[in-house]
Order: structure tokens, then C-alpha cells, then sequence
């Protein structure tokens, strides 16, 4: 295979990021972006639009040689990191451990040398949205330019609000891993801030900013993407237009919410830090209330937008399940080379699709599931049901009626071609498809899209926000309109919650199963303190990975440990306590 040329930093992880140097690049679109490319005219900057959105999809950024095993583990771009941080829940187990490449993010070992992958991934994309902005300004772009540049910040915003997400502390209920992060000072700390300005001398003294700071930084980015995207016309979804900037803002928007709804303290923080001069814009809140309604206002934008829920036959189709954008897709990310499918098991396609011949699960048999708990909680009206394979029907020697697939009956032809529906293990997922339901070619297989924004999480934003501001009896007739409108056939469901916590605890729920395997829950089970419990009754989770973290908190391995190598670069950074010790200890 070709391989892309893409710039390679000397230096590791951030040290080389915080150099707004020059780069090499021979292709186009690549993902990264030169001086003469950012100084020319609104074609380049046009050009550097497609830059970031290869960004999204790339592989190899560590300049690792070819045939090296390194981008199988943790370096082939944005869905990488997607799977990472679903694994690290409570839903999706596998049924082996030998070729689960993100085990020591679902076993919670070894994670002070891991999680820095994902820091100098985003970084790095950090790094290419802040040369584009340091050579051109609002101030002194066209129109055209000025869309552009709102594209650059709502990347840059995403960047931030992730790695916000993953390495910011969260008290975990264990007392002794919480009392040295508040030794350590990181408590109410995010992750250092590179912007455009800052130079190299600053960078090797940058401390992670609070997260008063982080959110007005995040908020402004956002905010001014969102005054001048004006009516961008997007020829694809994998473009940002209005409609993303939104929903980010949504998603931003219920983040602060829920931390000022639990710590009036941090609000207070928030509020006195309104005015701090640097440049940025104030949030404009005082209360809780006012960023859940905020959340309400831009979730209820993008539904105004147009977009519908995906249908039962679109959910289900053996040939474009969870592959092909429809009505109910805001945003994605799109394969349309096999240069950008290194490995089957280099892409979330590979690793997921249970129906392909050529994936990880056909070729390893350990396939990625439900977990036993979250599928009992799906209601028997509920067609999303037949996305994982009922217990009752794993190991048939025929095809069950009620499922979409293009595997066969067995036969001693489908089971030597492997395409036999007997080989699918209890609770496995026919969620992912492989493109054009291709069960034998790889390359063709491999070139889906994938989904990055669905309109149906902006109708679960505003129910937990209405939770808060109209009380536990909107919250769950949203809800109920919601299952019985678009997901139960027999509009069966009843959310049977007496409490604002148990109605979270539902909604979480059947937002989970909305959602299975697209990397949405990671943020609400963080930010919520909800308990990731793989050692239920019955549970379908291998013995080595099956945690329990404390009720109440946020589980320890989801408090990201910002590597090692930062601090040889970065001497402002102070660091996560390793939570690997207290995890065998505490959550066994």
C-alpha cells in the first residue's frame, strides 16, 4: 500500500506540537496544512478544509514504519479513539481478549503509557487548526475565508472539548487515588491551552488552564464559528456547516450545565472569571438553569434543521446499516480510499462488523457485544432489539427471521466460507455494516461513513435538560413521545422513574442503546458520576475485564494520565495520579 507523506516531529507527543513550524506534504488532501497553502486564496483555504477532515481519518501519524503494528494499536485517527472510550463503559463487551487491541483501556492496565496516544492525536490536530489561524484572521478574510475559518474553530473546539472530557480529574469515591490528585493540585484543571500565539518559549512552560478558562476558550470558538459559517453550503456531511456548530454547542452547553447544577462552587468560579481580559468571550450565565436552557435552544436548532430519526429499515438494512449517512445523520466522517483503510482492523468497520468474512470477528471469532444488562433493559416492542443477537437464537442453523443479515443458513458451503449465521455468539451486534453489506471483499467493505452527530442526541439533550428546568413529568413524557414515536412499534413504553435520578438512570439507558458503539456516552457517564458496573448478575463480560467502579463517581480509568513525556517538554504540567494500582484494589 502507498503511503500518504504527512509531516514527522523529531520530538515526542506535545513538545513537537507546540512548534508552529513548517511541515512536508506531497498529497492532497493531507492532513496537514502549509504556510503557502494558508496564504493564498479562498481555493486553498477551501483545500484546507478537506486537510482537516483527512485529519479525521488519518493513520501512521507517529511516522511509524510500514508493516509496524503501532497504528494497530491506538494510531488510525478520530475513530480510534471513538472505540477507546466506548470500551472503557459498561456495554459493549467482547467475547475474547487475544486480539482486543484496546485492551488496556477495557482491563484498565498499563494506562500512564497508553493514554498518550490520544493526547498527541489531538494535539497534533490542534496543532494544524492553530497554524491556519495564526496566518490569517477574521479580521482580514473575505466572506468565503471567514466560513472557513468558523470550520478550523469548530474543529479546534471538538479537539478541546475531548481532551477535556478524557484527562480532566473527576473524584472517583477512592479516597486515597483522590486525596494525591488533590495533593497534586490537578483538581478543577483541563489540559494545557495552545493556541495560535503561543510561542515556543511559552509552551515549555504551560500549565493545564482551569476549567473556567477552558470552557470561555471552547465557548469562543464556538461562538464565533457560529457568527460566521453564515449559510455554508455543504456538498457532504462529512463538512461542518450551521447545523454541526449547533449541535456541538448543545453538547457544550448541558457539559457546563450539569457540572454548575453539582457544584455550585465551580459556578461560582465560572461567574467570578467572566470578565478575566484575554480575549475571550464571557459565557453570559449565572445559573445552571440558564445552560440547560442554552443546551434546549441549540438541540432544538438542529431538529428544526430538518433532520428525522433513522427509520427501522434504514437501522436495520443488511447492506447500509450504520454506514451510509440518511436524514438522521448531522455530521460524519467518510472512508472513500482504500489509502485511508490501512488494516480491517485499523477501522471501526473491522473491529465491529460481525458479518464480514474478512473482519475481526469473523477472522478471530471475538466479536463485539451488547452487554446482558443493557439488552435486558431493551423493551420487547422495541425494534432496535434486533440489532444483537437473543440468546434463544445464537448458534441457529437458520437465519431467524426477524434479522437483517446476509449471513446464511448453515451448510457445509457457508461454513467453510464462513458466512453462516450458526457462528454468531449470543448478543453479538448487527449494528455496523460493512459498505454495501460486502461480506467478502475488504477494500470495498471498508469504505463507509461513519457517524459523528445524530439528530436523535439532540432529542436527549433536551429531555435531561427539561428534567431541570420543567421538572421529572416533562422530562419523561419527552422521553416517552420519543421511544414510542420513533423506536417502540407498539408504542408500549412507559418510563417508570419516581425520582430525577432514577429518571436518569432510565434515560441513560435508552440512550445507550441508541447509541451502541458511537462514541456518545463517554462524556454523560463522566460528567453524570455514573457507576460503570461490568460485574452484574448473568454478565456476559470476560473475567479481566469485569470492574466495578464506586457509585457515585466517575470510574478511575476514565481520569485520562496525561503521559509521562509531556513533563520532559512541558515543566508547567502537572499530572493525574496513576489510577492502575487502586483499580486491582478497589474495583475487582
Amino acid at each position: 500500500m502507498n503511503k500518504i507523506t504527512k509531516k514527522i516531529y523529531m520530538l515526542p507527543l506535545l513538545a513537537a506540537t507546540l512548534t508552529l513550524g513548517s511541515c512536508v506534504e506531497t498529497v492532497e488532501p493531507t492532513d496537514s496544512a502549509s504556510s503557502n497553502q494558508v496564504n493564498g486564496s479562498s481555493e486553498s483555504f477551501a483545500m484546507l478544509v478537506n486537510g482537516l477532515k483527512a485529519k479525521m481519518i488519518a493513520w501512521d501519524t507517529y511516522g511509524s514504519d510500514e508493516g509496524s503494528y503501532a497504528e494497530a494499536l491506538a494510531d488510525w485517527g478520530y475513530p480510534c479513539y471513538m472505540i477507546m472510550r466506548d470500551v472503557m463503559l459498561d456495554g459493549m463487551p467482547t467475547t475474547g481478549s487475544s486480539w482486543n487491541y484496546q485492551y488496556s483501556f477495557e482491563a484498565a492496565t498499563g494506562l500512564s503509557g497508553y493514554s498518550g496516544y490520544p493526547y498527541y492525536y489531538y494535539y497534533n490536530f490542534i496543532n494544524n487548526t492553530n497554524r491556519i489561524l495564526k496566518t490569517k484572521t477574521e479580521s482580514d478574510a473575505t466572506a468565503e475565508m471567514k466560513q472557513s475559518l468558523a470550520i478550523v474553530r469548530t474543529y479546534r473546539a471538538l479537539c478541546y472539548m475531548q481532551l477535556t472530557s478524557m484527562y480532566e480529574y473527576f473524584k472517583t469515591g477512592i479516597a486515597e487515588l483522590d486525596q494525591k490528585a488533590e495533593a497534586n493540585g490537578v483538581m478543577g484543571l483541563t489540559v494545557p491551552l495552545v493556541t495560535e500565539t503561543t510561542t515556543p518559549e511559552e509552551s515549555k512552560n504551560n500549565p493545564r488552564v482551569p476549567f473556567y478558562k477552558m470552557y470561555r476558550f471552547i465557548h469562543n470558538d464556538l461562538a464565533i464559528a457560529e457568527q460566521n459559517i453564515g449559510n455554508y453550503e455543504r456538498t457532504e456531511k462529512n463538512d461542518i456547516n450551521k447545523d454541526v456548530i449547533n449541535g456541538m454547542m448543545a453538547r457544550f452547553w448541558l457539559t457546563a450545565a450539569t457540572r454548575f447544577d453539582r457544584q455550585p462552587d465551580d459556578l461560582a468560579a465560572q461567574v467570578q472569571h467572566e470578565q478575566d481580559e484575554d480575549g475571550l468571550q464571557p459565557l453570559g450565565i449565572t445559573t445552571a438553569n440558564d445552560c440547560y436552557k442554552k443546551a434546549t435552544e441549540y438541540a432544538q436548532k438542529v431538529i428544526n434543521a430538518g433532520y428525522l430519526p433513522v427509520t427501522e429499515s434504514e437501522w436495520n438494512d443488511a447492506s447500509s446499516g450504520f454506514n451510509t449517512a440518511n436524514q438522521a445523520w448531522v455530521w460524519d466522517l467518510k472512508y472513500s480510499s482504500t489509502e485511508q483503510t490501512p488494516r480491517y482492523w485499523c477501522t471501526l468497520t473491522g473491529i465491529y462488523a460481525s458479518e464480514p468474512t474478512w473482519a475481526m470477528p469473523a477472522y478471530s471469532g471475538e466479536y463485539r457485544c451488547i452487554s446482558k444488562a443493557l439488552y435486558d433493559k431493551i423493551g420487547k416492542g422495541d425494534w432496535r432489539k434486533n440489532s444483537w443477537v437473543a440468546p434463544e437464537d445464537a448458534g441457529s442453523q437458520t437465519v431467524p427471521a426477524k434479522y437483517q443479515t446476509k449471513l446464511a443458513n448453515e451448510t457445509s458451503a457457508s461454513l467453510s466460507a464462513n458466512t453462516n449465521w450458526s457462528r454468531l455468539p449470543a448478543y453479538a451486534n448487527l449494528k455496523f455494516r460493512a459498505a454495501g453489506g460486502n461480506m467478502d471483499v475488504e477494500d470495498d467493505g471498508l469504505l463507509v461513513t461513519v457517524p459523528l452527530m445524530r439528530v436523535e442526541e439532540m432529542y436527549f439533550i433536551k429531555m435531561e435538560a427539561a428534567l431541570h428546568t420543567d421538572g421529572l413529568a416533562a422530562a419523561k413524557s419527552q422521553l416517552e413521545n420519543f421511544l414510542n414515536t420513533y423506536r417502540y412499534e407498539d408504542g408500549s413504553y412507559t418510563c417508570k422513574a419516581t425520582t430525577n435520578d432514577g429518571f436518569i438512570q432510565e434515560m441513560i439507558a435508552q440512550k445507550y442503546i441508541e447509541f451502541w458503539g458511537e462514541d456518545v456516552l463517554f462524556n454523560d457517564y463522566k460528567r453524570l458520576g455514573l457507576q460503570v458496573n461490568r460485574m452484574q448478575d448473568e454478565t456476559n463480560y470476560l473475567e479481566a475485564y469485569q470492574l466495578k467502579s464506586k457509585s457515585g463517581y466517575t470510574a478511575p480509568w476514565m481520569n485520562f494520565y496525561i503521559p509521562e513525556v509531556e513533563r520532559s517538554f512541558n515543566k508547567g504540567v502537572v499530572m493525574n495520579p496513576d489510577p492502575v494500582s487502586y483499580i486491582q484494589q478497589y474495583c475487582k
